[in-house]
């Protein structure tokens, strides 16, 4: 339903025409300006001729009155201020500001011109761009030219004058008094009065010629507006009958209909029926007949969007805004909050067996049964298949949680029947507690109770798990220091330190042993204690060995480069020496660095390294021996110290535990293990060296019992390598 098209054509061509008419409006109004402004402009250039030529005037004037005043007084004042003037008029001197008067104005009884010059520009120059007509500029010329004959008869009387001579002052006197002098005035100003009479003309003229356009343009101006007012009234009257109403009713209508409220009945009468607002009357209804059937879809959209369209259950969305709601609870209420995961024990054998729309049948029954046994305030959620949610809030002790859990257990055991089909199933449930410190999200207390669900399910099913917080802040600590070392690794963040090992008789360096630091961006220095434990058994783990290996590399090609041969001693962990292709990486490192002579690197192992599969272990160290590579056995005593080590696997060097040899001075027990090792050794033809040699007396006492290399902080610490080369000046060969 529409307003009738008749009408609305008329609308378009009375707008039209109420437009053409309002430009013309404007159009008027600002020709009617325009007019008003060229009589403006028309009496500023009447004003402006004027003075302009009785400026020519007043010149001449003040010449007469400048040389007159001189020849009677002789004072030089008045030469200067006829030249002055005469400089002014020719341009040859910067006008004052408003020099349209007599030229006593400009100057004080001091002598001081108070008004500030503007541009230097001669009176005709002016003259000829004020807009005067060739025969006006020609009087102009020749009253100018006069002007200038009288200038040079006063020019004479000043001279005269300045000769001193009292005869031929009054001579001056004379010739600026007589005939010829009244005569050459009379030239000046016949010209200047002609000037004004055809100036009069002519500006008279102008002013009434756009006085007359400025009349015809108000009478176009008030025929315009009258027409204008006409059609605005016409046009009106058609917006009234378009519309149906007034401009106040008609919003008021459409801020209904943009609030929302279409069921209001609107009566309309017969002669409203074919206009905007009858329209708009129809929309209303239409639209009110649109949002009843919307709030119906809306409602069926939130069944499904928050309920299982099976079961008829709370869906996984509807379960998440209540868990968080029961959360915010139990903080504030100080109650406990269980959530438990439910998945059921062979389904998918019924599934299988009968076919899915029967096992959709099985969810159903088991879904009402727990709801039968269930009170108002739990909270039971089909998530998705076979799985379950339960929650159990405001509870005041977690116990409280175990009756339900077992009767939801039995209830899920007892067999269903479903069309003569007797199905038995069962139920693994894993169990999470809120609140919990540290704090947890909604979505992390469902997983906790997932992964607990799956643990039910390793232990036999059938049965309840609750989720162990301690066990999974331990695993996530760990993740994330695993995390933390690993960033550390890319970012290298990891350093080398180098802790010498020297002949305790000569006190010269034999070699070094590699120690990993860690430069932590926030914590600082860490020791190796403080994250090798965490990667002993994790893949990371090797990483770091095989960062540790390639930094041994580099700086032994550093030092190739300096002309420096130090083996350097690497530790290797039990975990990356059972590496299948341990050697093979080994040899390609190697290959890297063809400048590095093999024997200058040395691994270093501990008794453990071998324990998990030493045939293995065995026959990688023999690769590695054939690449040039040593090894040592690290830590030796702290073990199991097989002689089967000693017999068997290919090392070079044992390293006494520093735990034996701190103590040697006050210990015999030790000290007798020392000599015991290090006959031990000679037997097997074996270096040794040993470690935490702290003081000179320490020194003195290995050295009197046989042993000759040693290391410990009574010797060096660890330190960076530009240390290290410091050091190494004074304890190389």
């Amino acid at each position: 339903m529409r307003p009738k098209k008749p009408l609305l054509n008329q609308l378009d061509a009375r707008l039209l025409w109420t437009l053409l008419v309002f430009i013309l409006f404007v159009i008027s109004f600002w020709l009617y300006v325009n007019a008003g402004r060229d009589i403006e402009r028309a009496h500023h250039q009447r004003l402006q001729s004027f003075l302009l030529a009785d400026e020519l005037r007043q010149s001449s004037d003040d010449l007469t009155r400048m040389v007159r005043t001189y020849a009677v007084t002789g004072d030089q004042r008045y030469r200067q201020y006829f030249d002055e003037i005469l400089a002014i008029r020719d341009g040859e001197m910067a006008r004052p500001i408003d020099y349209h008067h007599i030229y006593w104005d400009l100057v004080d009884e001091a002598g001081n011109r108070p008004r500030p010059p503007e541009n230097a520009i001669a009176l005709l120059d002016l003259m000829r761009a004020a807009g005067f007509t060739e025969y006006e500029l020609s009087q102009l010329v020749a009253a100018k030219d006069a002007s200038d004959e009288l200038v040079l008869l006063e020019e004479k009387a000043m001279r005269l004058v300045e000769t001193g001579d009292p005869e031929l002052r009054e001579q001056a006197l004379a010739m600026l008094h007589g005939p010829e002098y009244h005569q050459a005035k009379a030239g000046i100003m016949q010209p200047i009065d002609q000037l004004y009479s055809q100036m009069r003309q002519r500006t008279d003229a102008a002013v009434h010629k756009a006085e007359r356009q400025a009349r015809l343009m108000l009478l176009l101006f008030i025929v315009l507006g009258m027409m204008l007012l006409w059609l605005l009234w016409r046009f009106k009257q058609l917006e009234s009958a378009i519309l149906g109403t007034s401009i106040g009713d008609l919003y008021r209508r459409i801020e209904q209909l943009g609030q929302g409220r279409f069921s209001e009945p609107t009566e309309m009468p017969e002669q409203q029926v074919d206009t905007v607002v009858g329209w708009l009357s129809h929309t209303q209804h239409r639209l009110a007949q649109l949002e009843k059937n919307r709030q119906q879809v809306k409602q069926h959209l939130q069944q499904l969007a928050h309920f299982d369209p099976l079961t008829g259950l709370p869906n996984r969305f509807l379960f998440a805004e209540k868990l968080q709601q029961a959360m915010q609870q139990a903080e504030s209420g100080q109650q406990f909050l269980v959530v438990a995961f439910i998945d059921l024990d062979g389904f998918k054998t019924v599934n299988d067996q009968y076919g899915h729309p029967y096992g959709d049948r099985v969810l159903v029954a088991l879904s009402r049964r727990l709801q039968h046994r269930l009170s108002e305030r739990n909270c039971l959620s089909r998530l998705s298949g076979d799985e379950f949610v339960l929650m159990l809030p405001g509870l005041t002790q977690v116990e409280d949680a175990d009756a339900v859990l077992q009767d939801v257990l039995a209830a899920l055991a007892y067999p269903v029947q479903v069309d003569s089909i007797c199905s038995q199933l069962s139920a693994s449930i894993g169990v999470s507690v809120y609140p919990q410190q540290p704090a947890v999200e909604s979505e992390q207390l469902l997983r906790q109770a997932d992964q607990a669900m799956y643990l039910a399910k390793q232990a036999g099913k059938n049965c309840i798990h609750y989720f162990d917080i301690v066990a999974d802040l331990h695993a996530r600590d760990m993740h994330q220091r695993l995390q933390a070392i690993e960033l550390g690794l890319e970012e290298q963040q990891f350093v080398l330190f180098y802790q010498p090992k020297t002949d305790l008789q000569t006190e010269q360096c034999i070699g070094v042993e590699a120690l990993i630091r860690w430069q932590h961006p926030e914590q600082g220095l860490l020791a190796p204690a403080s994250f090798l434990p965490i990667i002993e058994q994790h893949a990371l783990g090797i990483k770091v060995g095989q960062w540790v290996l390639r930094q041994a590399f580099l700086q032994l090609a550093a030092w190739q480069q300096q002309g420096i041969e130090l083996p350097i001693s690497v530790n290797i962990a039990a975990n990356h020496l059972q590496q299948v292709d341990f050697a093979e990486r080994l040899e390609v490192l190697a290959a890297e660095f063809p400048d590095v002579p093999l024997k200058l690197l040395e691994l270093e192992i501990v008794e453990t390294s071998a324990l998990h599969d030493f045939q293995h272990a065995s026959q990688t160290m023999l690769a590695c021996t054939r690449l040039g590579v040593s090894f040592s056995l690290d830590d030796f005593g702290t073990g199991y110290s097989s002689l089967s080590y000693l017999k068997r696997l290919p090392i070079s060097t044992l390293k006494l535990d520093q735990s034996f040899v701190r103590d040697i001075l006050t210990d015999p027990e030790d000290l007798a293990i020392l000599q015991g090792v290090g006959l031990l050794a000679a037997s097997f033809s074996l270096n040794t060296i040993a470690e935490g040699v702290e003081t000179p007396a320490h020194i003195a006492k290995l050295l009197e019992i046989g042993y000759r290399y040693g290391q410990g902080y009574g010797i060096a610490r660890p330190m960076p390598v530009d240390a290290l080369t410091d050091w190494l000046a004074s304890h190389l060969n």
